[in-house]
């Protein structure tokens, strides 16, 4: 910040809670809300140069410590909910690929952060996405967050004079038009300063050389003192999980149909590669099996947990129902 009066610098204190704002005439929005960990003023001849250091709020609340044990049979979601309630913390969404259920409920102790990221990603293969705002998202794996945000050189799209290279998108408009296939790649770009803007943002593009849908994976507000401020961002192609879900849904649904109807029915003292296989799959979703073939007591603890989570027949025995869901069916 530049030339603040003698008064206001002398006020600005550690601590002290900050709310940065940006944008242009009639469309300002926040990019920080934080508090003040550091500061310092210089001057050079006559102008006063204040620089601040701030801690997201977010960052702050998730460095806490938590001690806390929730009891048998509870939900992934259900104690993201409340941990998350616990500290107050602003949530923009909360939806979990898997909804993991532990039998014999679950001791959360540490700091914050680290559970929720062993809980969301780690337990239930989700996204955890903490902005400067404050705000938390938690998404399926794979899902961004779309808020509808149309990029074009007449909303503030720059140009690029960067290499083309083609990406795989859901649409047909791509216009991208050279040679090597790099779809790994991450994709440049940058547009006047956009508040909206950040990690997990899903954007549509539309110009001559850039069109289709991308995920933001990374970015940055800058300015200068001139005013220029612009938004960078590090971008990947982005297909929405419901058109996946949508073209793959009734190719899994038969093949889990046959499937389930030719596997053998497992229970309790099954000795097969069936059971095996039965236990690879029940590890997939959150089990810690060992995988001998034996159809023990702690596969049928297992089998009984997956089928109560699932609204299914509880009787310990993997048939054709059980079987199907196992399998990807419905």
């Amino acid at each position: 910040m530049l030339n603040l009066s003698s008064n206001t610098r002398a006020n600005i204190k550690k601590n002290d809670p900050i709310i940065l704002n940006a944008g242009y005439e009639g469309d300002v929005g926040c990019i920080l809300i934080g508090k003040v960990i550091g500061l310092k003023h210089n001057q050079s001849d006559v102008d006063w140069t204040t620089t601040l250091t701030v801690m997201p709020c977010a960052d702050e609340i998730l460095n806490r410590l938590i001690n806390k044990t929730y009891t048998e049979n509870i939900t992934a979601i259900a104690m993201v909910r409340d941990l998350l309630n616990i500290f107050g913390i602003e949530v923009g969404r909360c939806e979990l690929s898997f909804n993991k259920n532990y039998p014999r409920g679950r001791v959360c102790r540490g700091i914050l952060k680290q559970i929720l990221t062993d809980i969301v990603v780690s337990d239930c293969k989700s996204r955890l996405v903490v902005r400067a705002t404050g705000q938390i998202y938690i998404t399926k794996e794979g899902d961004g967050i779309d808020n509808g945000i149309l990029l074009t050189p007449e909303t503030g799209l720059l140009r690029t004079n960067e290499d083309k290279i083609i990406i795989p998108l859901e649409t047909t408009l791509n216009t991208q038009k050279t040679g090597e296939n790099r779809k790994e790649d991450f994709i440049s770009r940058s547009c006047l300063l956009h508040y909206d803007i950040a990690p997990a943002e899903v954007i549509r593009f539309q110009s001559n050389d850039l069109n289709g849908t991308l995920l933001v994976a990374k970015g940055k507000h800058t300015g200068a003192r001139t005013g220029d401020w612009k938004t960078s961002m590090e971008l990947k192609p982005y297909t929405p999980l419901s058109t996946v879900n949508a073209v793959n849904t009734a190719l899994i649904a038969s093949a889990s149909k046959t499937y389930s109807r030719n596997k053998e029915t497992v229970r309790f003292g099954t000795r097969s590669s069936t059971v095996k296989e039965l236990q690879t799959t029940l590890n997939a979703t959150g089990a810690k099996l060992a995988v001998d073939g034996v159809f023990g007591q702690a596969t049928r603890t297992a089998v009984l947990d997956y089928q109560k989570s699932n609204n299914l027949n509880i009787d310990g025995i993997v048939g054709s129902k059980t079987w199907s869901l196992l399998s990807g069916g419905f």
